[in-house]
């Protein structure tokens, strides 16, 4: 029996042994480079690097704030259990990743990764690189959707009133503020971009106001758990949560009505107008393309509904929670209440409803909520497509990514005063500030305004 044994011990020896060998040779670049020591600590870095990748997902500020203080605002790199994150504070580094050409440094495959559309938006076959073929939200939303707010913004008023009207005219315990700001924030997006008939869609805005928090549960789950299980309980989830596929189809027939429409205009027939971003979407994404675009055809009714699920996705989600912490803000500071109701009741909203611009005080109020309550704790996230090197001689595989310290940099002393603190008017014009019945009571806001970042 020994006999028969042996020949299999000593092959699986000479398995293990030539199996290090192999091992070694791969590490021997660096031990040449590093020396012995480091490869003798190889193991116990490589747990010790696991170990805080992990870390990251419970302590993620505490984490970003320690590489931010310990780099001086400089360069510095953190992981997650699944991405190499390499951050630069610098704002000319900042330029530099923010003007690299898009099929080097990609938010589009940053974007990517992050939600997972292939299991959280209906199977939305992602494109890694933005504008291969044109560009249509960035014309929809930075110019055709906000030339449009003097149209929208007074209908949200009024339904808005009726939402909240109805959500505590009902018997039992009162609302969260989180149901009464998803309903009203997902039917100012579902006015927007689909019209009333879908606004008034009891069924499909149901599905509207669930959809961003399942992409985000989604996605996470996609993302954190290896990858064959991840993928798995990714079509499991899918399944299970409807909210994706009830707006997917509920919208895919009216975005092929409103394709065919406009093929029959050009013949010449007359046809409904309509005026939501779905139409504007659908426009501009069968003008013209730009020099740069590698696909000059049309978008199809599938990829219409895809951009607009992405585009609801983050409206109602960074709306939703925007609104939530200024909310919450001004329960914790109801000095501000007197001035910023007097402001609102004036003639300055009916201009600012118009136009949407104006409110200043408002608008302050809004960007100091934003300043001490940042939505992400890391923010330009971009994804290497190709090897990229920053001027400061950081070079990024492709894979890796780059991002910036939003809010360490956000309560950095340097840039602001007082930078934990709350100082709703902080934001205002010195002159506009001085125009308030009690300005003094917000002197300490002027005082910080004087130290912020250009």
């Amino acid at each position: 029996m020994l006999s028969l044994l042996a020949p299999r011990a000593e092959a699986l020896i000479l398995f293990l042994f030539g199996s290090s060998i192999l091992g070694f040779s791969g590490l021997l670049p660096h031990v040449k480079k590093y020396g012995l020591l480091w490869y003798l600590l190889y193991p116990y870095r490589a747990v010790k690097d696991h170990i805080s990748a992990y870390r990251f997902l419970i302590d993620a500020p505490g984490i970003i704030q320690e590489g931010y203080d310990a780099a001086e605002g400089g360069y510095f790199v953190i992981n997650d259990p699944d991405i190499n994150y390499h951050v630069v504070a610098d704002k000319k580094l900042m330029r530099e990743i923010d003007h690299a050409p898009k099929d080097v440094l990609s938010l589009q495959a940053a974007a990517k990764a992050m939600l997972q559309p292939m299991y959280s938006m209906h199977r939305f076959d992602w494109p890694d690189v933005r504008g291969f073929d044109g560009t249509p939200l960035i014309r929809t939303v930075r110019s055709l959707l906000r030339n449009d707010l003097g149209f929208i913004l007074p209908k949200t008023r009024v339904t808005n009133s009726a939402i909240i009207d109805d959500l505590f005219s009902k018997p039992g315990k009162q609302p969260h503020v989180t149901t009464v700001v998803r309903a009203c924030i997902s039917h100012i997006n579902a006015l927007a971009f689909f019209g009333e008939e879908f606004a008034s869609n009891k069924e499909f805005m149901t599905a509207v106001e669930d959809f961003a928090f399942k992409t985000i549960l989604i996605s996470e789950a996609v993302r954190l758990l290896p990858g064959v299980i991840g993928r798995a309980v990714g079509r499991l989830m899918e399944a299970q949560f409807s909210a994706q596929h009830v707006i997917f189809n509920a919208l895919l027939p009216v975005a092929q009505q409103r394709i065919d429409e406009q093929k029959l205009a050009r013949s010449g027939h007359t046809v409904p107008e309509h005026r939501d971003v779905l139409q504007w979407v659908m426009e501009q994404s069968s003008r013209l393309r730009p020099w740069t675009a590698d696909v000059t055809t049309p978008w199809t009714a599938e990829r219409v509904v895809h951009e607009l699920m992405a585009l609801l996705f983050g409206a109602v989600h960074s709306m939703g929670m925007a609104t939530t912490f200024a909310i919450r803000d001004i329960c914790m500071h109801p000095e501000y209440v007197e001035p910023l109701r007097k402001e609102i009741e004036g003639p300055a909203y009916q201009a600012w409803e118009a136009t949407g611009d104006g409110l200043p005080f408002l608008d302050s109020f809004l960007k100091e909520s934003a300043r001490i309550n940042p939505l992400d704790n890391l923010s330009t996230r971009r994804k290497a497509l190709r090897p990229f090197t920053l001027s400061n001689g950081v070079h990024v595989e492709v894979g890796d990514w780059l991002a910036t310290p939003l809010m360490p940099m956000l309560r950095d002393a340097k840039h602001w005063a007082d930078p934990l603190e709350f100082h709703g008017f902080r934001h205002v014009d010195p002159k506009t500030l001085a125009s308030l019945e009690n300005p003094d009571a917000f002197i300490h806001a002027q005082a910080a305004s004087m130290h912020q970042p250009g």
